[in-house]
């Protein structure tokens, strides 16, 4: 009795106090929904800037723009089944979560643009070194990079060349694509040329005993990563499995499920799935993941 009683009043303090937000703070919350939709939409277009790709700042709000629209629908068809103030929660929740979709996403395609990167720094030290050994120097022998290799490594050796040209130190312009691009790897090789640039060494032998280190690194975060693939892809089917479950449980018996999203007692057991999920999570993300 207590739960029906609970289950009936808690959608109408929730739409009241709702209603009473949106009187009080409703243009402040839409200015602050605009704003950080701008800032989204700009840092898109920054992203793909870095990645040598332009795109325009409509298109990026653009993209904001359809990302919560398609989850407030995404949201509305899964729930479609449930009463109106859990559909219409669920949807809102999906509508935020795909209106903050872009930023991970980017983030993710920056990684790989990254990885990339790294995957052809071996050649490219590597033909640095035969440049060198050959007797062109070390300008040329980047530039050599830029002619011969594919991107993204040549589009970034050639910003950097290009900044040379206009008149930056090619010690600086070293440091500037250290710091544009998050590589390690990278980082090491710059290090190494600035320091013997000013005392002297031979730059041939540096490369290669740089290529051989990121080779051995690679080496061994690649049996890493293979020794682990099965406890990720556990961690992704055991996170992925409630949901899959309640959704065809959904699908095949509504009214069987249908207490879960309804009532008081289900969104309480609902909040402590998702909270023991992410915990499971981290636990699983901490156990698989090691550093070289």
């Amino acid at each position: 009795m207590v739960w029906n009683i609970l289950g009936i009043l808690a959608p109408l303090v929730f739409g009241a106090a709702a209603y009473l937000l949106g009187r009080r703070y409703g243009r402040q919350i839409s200015n602050w929904f605009y704003r950080r939709g701008q800032a989204q939409a700009e840092e898109m277009r920054a992203t793909f800037a870095r990645m040598f790709k332009e795109v325009s700042l409509w298109r990026c709000q653009l993209v904001v723009a359809a990302g919560a629209l398609l989850g407030l629908l995404a949201g509305l068809y899964l729930t479609r089944a449930l009463s109106f103030w859990p559909n219409l929660g669920f949807a809102l929740l999906t509508a935020y979560l795909g209106w903050r979709l872009p930023r991970p996403v980017m983030a993710q395609l920056y990684r790989r643009y990254v990885r990339g990167f790294d995957d052809q720094l071996v050649d490219g030290l590597t033909m640095v070194a035969n440049a060198l050994r050959s007797g062109l120097s070390l300008v040329q022998s980047l530039d050599l990079v830029v002619k011969e290799m594919p991107p993204p490594i040549s589009q970034e050796f050639g910003y950097m060349m290009e900044e040379h040209r206009m008149g930056t130190r090619l010690e600086e312009s070293l440091e500037r694509m250290s710091e544009r691009i998050p590589c390690e790897d990278l980082g090491i090789v710059v290090q190494a040329v600035l320091v013997l640039r000013e005392t002297g060494g031979n730059l041939s032998e540096t490369f290669d005993t740089i290529v051989y280190t990121i080779r051995e690194r690679k080496r061994v975060e690649g049996k890493i990563r293979a020794m682990t693939a099965q406890g990720v892809s556990q961690g992704i089917i055991l996170t992925a499995m409630p949901f899959v479950l309640a959704y065809v449980l959904h699908v095949m018996n509504p009214d069987y499920i249908r207490p879960l999203f309804t009532t008081v007692i289900g969104w309480l057991l609902l909040l402590l799935m998702c909270l023991l999920l992410l915990a499971g999570g981290l636990m699983i993300r901490k156990i698989v993941k090691i550093e070289v």
